[in-house]
């Protein structure tokens, strides 16, 4: 084994350690989705959460949905349920990199030294979800805030829609991560009230709710699937799903805190 080698085997140690963070902020926050609209960011937004996130950047994975940079055109083209084009797939890329940029620049005007990463070209689908870990962690190890995002991605059939709720928890799972965070539009709302814990004896309830309240018009499932996309993760990390309109929200997570609804599921 290569010294590196060994240096990335001890880091995934001691990352579990430190209390990994993975933070990962909603498109809904960060751009406006209103029906019919492409590329509109909420720049006062971004910049906002970048403050946030610059009070407590260590040990901390960033992911963000792609909102209007993203879902549109996989309407337009039709890329959904293995169907794919190569136009469409590369202008649904190009939008969803855009924004990434602006989130990094962002974060960068903080004082951070965010490290941009496309799934497009690192991420691919397939009997599960391959990746480099190795250099994800190394990045976090050298001081870099890695920052991913929704994107187009290989499949083994083409293309199709990988979402950052799964890049978000599929990197809790491989990391260990101590907690993992959804600054999502809202927390989790079930009969017009926030649900302020889910656990082993109403997570089947609240899903069976929210399954009805899911909007279509999101392609990665809406809050519902979210919600099933951390369901593992939470039986080993602290999950929250918690409004990231709120000013104070990410920093509070950010350092330990109570925000929305908290995900913890016992064996």
């Amino acid at each position: 084994m290569s010294n590196r080698s060994r240096r990335v085997l001890e880091l995934k140690t001691e990352l579990r350690l430190k209390g990994l963070k993975i933070l990962k902020i909603g498109g809904a926050v960060i751009t406006d989705k209103s029906p019919g609209v492409f590329d509109r960011a909420k720049m006062d937004t971004i910049e906002r959460i970048a403050k946030e996130v610059a009070t407590n950047p260590s040990g901390l994975i960033l992911i963000h949905g792609v909102g209007s940079f993203g879902h549109p055109y996989v309407e337009k083209y039709g890329l959904k349920n293995g169907r794919w084009n190569v136009k469409g797939v590369a202008e649904t890329h190009l939008a969803c990199e855009k924004l990434c940029c602006m989130v990094c620049s962002a974060l960068a005007k903080e004082g951070l030294n965010p490290a941009p990463i496309h799934p497009f070209t690192s991420f691919r689908i397939g009997n599960r979800l391959e990746f480099d870990a190795n250099f994800i962690a190394e990045l976090v190890d050298d001081g870099f805030v890695p920052v991913l995002h929704g994107d187009m991605v290989r499949s083994f059939d083409g293309y199709a829609v990988l979402s950052g709720d799964r890049i978000a928890a599929e990197l809790a799972k491989t990391f260990g991560a101590e907690k993992l965070g959804f600054a999502s539009d809202t927390a989790i709302v079930v009969d017009g009230r926030i649900v302020e814990e889910v656990n082993n004896d109403n997570v089947s309830l609240v899903l069976k709710k929210l399954e009805k309240e899911t909007g279509k018009s999101d392609v990665t499932g809406g809050m519902r699937g979210k919600v099933l996309s951390v369901l593992e993760v939470a039986r080993q990390s602290e999950v929250f799903i918690f409004s990231g309109l709120e000013p104070g929200n990410v920093a509070k997570f950010l350092v330990g805190e109570k925000v929305g609804t908290k995900i913890r599921l016992w064996k």
